[in-house]
């Protein structure tokens, strides 16, 4: 498995629907987002990481946390799969979450994925509990307060590392335009619904590293 630090992990400060999302979305098995396309240049919600190899992007990192806890989502592009980029970017998304005070990370497997229980297992594998809604959560911070999990060395260990300025004024922003953003009416979709990514989405598609633990 190729080394953690060939990958490079980068904050996108304006994210929009590129060709590089096409390509790696595109490789996404169906069932895990809504079908219609979306326009070039569409701007995305929330923070965007890409995950780089030598100039190339092998994959992306989401992450919401309008709504207290940081709901996460990763997409590894098909070739990259197996080669280590889901858990570097997992485990860059819990430093992220842990450095904004967060108490979890969570993610919902959506009804319709193809590989939900493959997923579900990765999930479990790298720390994640199933609760009865249905949410995989794993609690960032020190030790005492992880579920359970032998954490050492590992993100979301340890205390967290207050956010630098820049971090935080992203942060900021990010909660200020989402206050703004309509709220729905009705009640929020169910698990499964047709969502696409880049939306405040539950079960969004992660690597399942072919269960190379």
């Amino acid at each position: 498995m190729p080394a953690a630090d060939t990958l490079r992990w980068v904050h996108e400060d304006d994210p929009r629907w590129d060709a590089d999302r096409e390509r790696v979305f595109a490789t996404v098995p169906e069932g895990v987002f809504r079908t219609e396309a979306r326009r070039p240049g569409e701007r995305l919600s929330s923070d965007w990481w890409r995950v780089e190899r030598e100039g190339t992007v092998v994959g992306y990192g989401w992450l919401d946390d309008v709504w207290g806890d940081a709901e996460v989502l990763l997409a590894v592009e098909a070739g990259a799969r197996g080669s280590g980029v889901g858990v570097f970017a997992l485990h860059r998304l819990e430093e992220e979450a842990a450095a904004r005070g967060l108490n979890y990370v969570l993610n919902v497997v959506r009804e319709t994925h193809p590989e939900r229980a493959q997923v579900t297992a990765w999930f479990e594998h790298h720390g994640f509990v199933a609760g009865e809604d249905g949410r995989l959560r794993k609690r960032v911070g020190d030790r005492v307060r992880d579920i359970g999990q032998h954490q050492d060395g590992r993100p979301g260990t340890g205390e967290p590392t207050p956010p630098s300025d820049g971090r935080q004024a992203r942060y900021l922003a990010e909660r200020e335009r989402a206050a703004g953003r309509p709220r729905p009416e009705t009640e929020p979709a169910a698990v499964g619904a047709d969502r696409g990514p880049g939306e405040e989405e539950s079960g969004g598609y992660v690597d399942p590293e072919q269960h190379r633990y």
